[in-house]
């Protein structure tokens, strides 16, 4: 059985690694990396000390992949705002150059299992990645809801046991480290955030999303957005900050 750990520079896809390997060795174990290309420096620093640690310990590396544009880049050729429902990088720079990985590297009859970090905070997505990776014949397994389920919080191990500083953007609040905090599926408040901690990066996607109105078709749409009374009411970058 060929093991594929889907890795994505943050905490739950780093333990992910640790149990799989724990579990299955190293043999047939592969760490896959889809890099969006915008992923915050210390996520690459993360990366890094990780690589070492893996290296060392086990003497295996990670693969990385690119598509080679970044999501806004995939937004544009889209002629699209993107929103927390409608984000086409996803299967694009990520799970195409994933299955493609897979079809380049291993035989139509090889057994595979791909191990993706979710943990019970994302239980409601495995049915529909387990579904949608059967259909190509590939088995799905979440090494975070194994037993013992982990009862400490990830940074601390990662920190206290591996001696590897986390991801910068955990300890500024974000809920996800995704996208050097311009990920377009994140809320107002991680949004705040990037204007905050990194104003030049919030500039940069406010005037993206300022060209991209100008389009009519995109009018509209906005990346953000509130809901009163029930209705969605877009939101752009622009009156946020304001």
């Amino acid at each position: 059985m060929n093991h594929i750990v889907s890795f994505s520079t943050g905490l739950s896809s780093a333990l992910t690694v640790e149990r799989v390997v724990s579990k299955y060795g190293t043999g047939d174990t592969h760490i896959v990396f889809m890099d969006t290309l915008i992923e915050d420096e210390d996520n690459y620093r993360f990366m890094r000390d990780c690589s070492i640690r893996w290296g060392n310990l086990y003497g295996i590396g990670i693969e990385l992949l690119t598509e080679g544009r970044t999501p806004y880049q995939v937004f544009v050729d889209n002629h699209i705002i993107p929103n927390n429902r409608v984000a086409p990088y996803t299967r694009r720079l990520k799970i195409n150059m994933f299955v493609k990985y897979l079809k380049d590297n291993f035989q139509k009859d090889d057994p595979i299992t791909i191990h993706i970090g979710y943990d019970f905070s994302e239980i409601h997505r495995c049915e529909a990645t387990t579904r949608n990776y059967g259909k190509l014949g590939y088995a799905v397994d979440y090494p975070l809801l194994w037993q013992p389920i982990e009862s400490r919080e990830y940074s601390s191990v990662v920190r206290d046991d591996w001696g590897i500083e986390p991801p910068r953007m955990y300890g500024m609040g974000y809920s996800h480290a995704n996208c050097g905090g311009r990920c377009v599926k994140q809320g107002k408040n991680d949004w705040i955030r990037t204007l905050v901690q990194f104003p030049e990066r919030y500039a940069e996607i406010e005037e993206w999303e300022e060209n991209m109105r100008k389009n009519e078709r995109n009018a509209n749409y906005t990346i953000a957005s509130r809901v009163r009374k029930g209705v969605k009411i877009p939101v752009t970058l622009k009156t946020l900050r304001e």
